[in-house]
C-alpha cells in the first residue's frame, strides 16, 4: 500500500499543478482528482465520493478578481488516499466522510502554498535583460519545476499527516459515529448545490457553522 500511497501522491501533485501551473486541462478539478487516485489505489468508489464532494461544495467560489478561493484540488489529491485507506475499516461513504472532515483544513494548507508560489514567482523575470525570449522560457521552467517540487513535498507531509490520522480514528470509531459520518459527503454535494443558487461566496461564519451542523448530526446519530 505505501506504493500506491507514493505513486497517488506524484501524480496527484502533477494534477494539482494543472490548476494554476500548466498544462490548463481542468484535469486538476476534484471530479477528476479523486477518481483518478481512487483506481490507481484499487477503490474508485471512494475516489468518486471524495471527488463529487469537494467538486460541488466550492462550486460557487470560482478565482475571480483578487479572490483566491480554497484549493479543493490540493485538499481531493491529499484526502481520496486517506479514504481509500479509511475504506479498510468503513464502509467507502463513512470512509470518504470521515477523510473529508478531517480534511477540509487542507484547502487552506493549497492556498497558502499557491500564495507562496505566486510570490516567489514574481521575481524570476529581472528588469533591463536584453535577450528576453529566452530569460522568460527559462524563468517559466524554473517557475514549474519550483512549483512540482514544492506541491509534492506539501503533498507528501499533509497525505502522511491526513492517512495517519484517519487510519487511526477509523480503526476506534463507534458505529454511530461511522454512521453519522458517511452523510457527509452527500451533505458537501447539498451544501455546494445550494451555494451556487444563493451565488453567494463563502465566508468564514459559514464554514463555522458547516462544521457545526457536521458535528450536531453526528451527536444526533450517535445519541439514536
Amino acid at each position: 500500500m505505501m506504493a500506491e500511497i507514493a505513486l497517488s501522491t506524484v501524480v496527484g501533485a502533477l494534477l494539482w499543478l494543472d490548476r494554476v501551473y500548466a498544462f490548463q486541462l481542468l484535469v486538476s478539478r476534484p471530479v477528476v482528482i479523486g477518481p483518478v487516485l481512487g483506481a490507481l489505489m484499487g477503490n474508485l468508489p471512494a475516489g468518486l465520493a471524495v471527488g463529487a464532494a469537494l467538486e460541488l461544495l466550492w462550486l460557487n467560489a470560482p478565482p475571480v478578481g483578487a479572490y483566491l478561493p480554497k484549493d479543493e484540488s490540493f485538499c481531493a489529491a491529499a484526502v481520496t488516499p486517506a479514504a481509500v485507506l479509511g475504506a479498510a475499516y468503513l464502509p467507502v461513504a463513512s470512509a470518504a466522510g470521515l477523510a473529508l472532515f478531517v480534511g477540509l483544513p487542507l484547502s487552506l494548507v493549497g492556498r497558502q502554498l499557491d500564495t507562496h508560489l505566486r510570490k516567489l514567482n514574481q521575481d524570476l523575470v529581472p528588469s533591463g535583460v536584453e535577450d528576453i525570449e529566452r530569460t522568460v522560457g527559462q524563468a517559466m521552467a524554473k517557475a514549474l519545476g519550483r512549483s512540482l517540487l514544492y506541491g509534492l513535498a506539501a503533498l507528501a507531509i499533509s497525505s502522511a499527516l491526513l492517512c495517519t490520522a484517519v487510519v487511526l480514528l477509523a480503526q476506534r470509531l463507534p458505529a454511530q459515529a461511522a454512521t453519522a459520518l458517511s452523510f457527509l459527503p452527500m451533505a458537501s454535494v447539498a451544501i455546494g448545490l445550494a451555494g451556487l443558487v444563493a451565488r453567494d461566496l463563502p465566508r468564514p461564519g459559514k464554514a463555522g457553522l458547516f462544521i457545526l451542523g457536521a458535528v450536531f448530526l453526528l451527536v444526533l446519530t450517535w445519541i439514536r
